[in-house]
């Protein structure tokens, strides 16, 4: 767990204005797709587990980055990968972002320690 933290961190680090401002559109509207995805699932269907509302929320947040690539190849554009790509991270950072605003998981920090806890 404390491998794929420090990875995020890493991919979030990035400084900002060394991405493309198509990209960070691409991430932050799938980021804030993937919150409201996920906070639906959370209250509507309570037999799914964390895990099983991540996949669907981050797949359901996917679908209209997906649509919009498709569209842009039909229309003149070519399909891009990395806005694909910026999307799928976003849909999955928002998706994080829904259970930890849900309550789902809890960041517990003490002393030298950060934790990431919560009831599954």
């Amino acid at each position: 767990m404390r491998s794929v933290i420090l990875l995020v961190l890493l991919l979030v680090a990035n400084p900002s204005f060394a991405v493309e401002s198509d990209k960070v559109s691409h991430f932050a509207g799938s980021a804030a797709l993937g919150v409201v995805a996920d906070s639906v699932i959370y209250h509507t269907a309570t037999q799914m587990g964390p895990g099983e509302r991540f996949a669907a929320s981050t797949g359901a947040a996917l679908v209209p980055g997906f649509i919009i690539e498709c569209v842009d190849e039909f229309s003149g554009y070519h399909f891009s990968w990395p806005d694909l790509l910026a999307g799928a991270l976003g849909s999955g950072t928002g998706s994080v972002l829904g259970e930890l605003v849900n309550g789902q998981f809890w960041i517990s920090a003490s002393g030298r320690q950060v934790r990431l806890i919560g009831h599954w």
